[in-house]
């Protein structure tokens, strides 16, 4: 009995140690994104492109796990960002004005939480994602210059009218990435990584496609209001 108290005596630190050891975790998962939008019938509709409305673009976030590298935390705040391309208008040149091409995009910028529901310090990891910020509908003519032109750097301005409409725009999904083990370089590998999101907010007025006109350098266009709902879909990288 006494040996078996010494061993265990002996012992505990070595256990307390590795635990410790397995409840390590990163502080920070910064994830990189390529995203598709799929809008909402009405959201569709006012974007009017030849893809059936989809949009393409990048995202990005950062969180922070709460508990620092202490152990895994089933809470982490951060910070989100995407931005999306819904296509662009081309208008043709005439004898008194260039080519002006209108590109169509939508930018979101917000706060996120992230329920993590795991606590494992490796191996797949699901999560939960809320999140609330500022989403922007954005609309840019400018002179569709060529190779050519460019390099001729001429006097004419680059861009000649933007707009912007500024809303709340919240968000609410699911996704996973793999938690990795640190190499024997002290460095863990890059995970894939994949979100769904809903986004949905404030009525947006935008830009009706092929109403764009430039007359002498002055733009006319027409507009309406829409909802910007849509599903996202994000393909990645997370770095823990």
């Amino acid at each position: 009995m006494y040996k078996k108290t010494l061993l265990i005596a002996l012992l505990a630190p070595g256990l307390t140690h590795t635990q410790a050891q397995q409840a390590t975790s990163e502080p920070v998962v910064f994830s990189l994104y390529a995203d598709v939008g799929i809008p909402s019938k009405e959201f569709k509709k006012a974007v009017d492109n030849p893809v059936g409305g989809t949009a393409v673009g990048v995202g990005t976030n950062l969180l922070f796990n709460l508990k620092g590298k202490k152990q895994p935390s089933p809470l982490a705040l951060g910070v989100d960002f995407s931005y999306l391309t819904f296509g662009r208008d081309k208008i043709d040149a005439t004898t008194s004005s260039p080519p002006y091409k209108t590109t169509f995009n939508y930018y979101s910028m917000s706060g996120v939480m992230r329920v993590i529901l795991t606590n494992r310090t490796t191996g797949f990891t699901p999560f939960i994602d809320g999140m609330l910020g500022v989403k922007i509908f954005n609309t840019r003519t400018k002179i569709d210059k060529n190779a050519i032109d460019v390099i001729l750097n001429t006097d004419q301005p680059e861009v000649i009218n933007t707009t912007n409409d500024y809303g709340l725009g919240y968000g609410l999904g699911a996704g996973w990435y793999v938690r990795k083990a640190v190499g024997e370089n002290g460095q863990k590998a890059p995970s894939f990584t994949m979100r769904a999101m809903f986004l949905w907010g404030d009525p947006t007025r935008y830009v009706k496609r092929s109403s764009m006109q430039v007359s002498n350098g002055f733009v006319q266009y027409e507009s309406g209001y829409t909802n910007t709902n849509m599903i996202l879909i994000q393909l990645g990288i997370a770095l823990d």
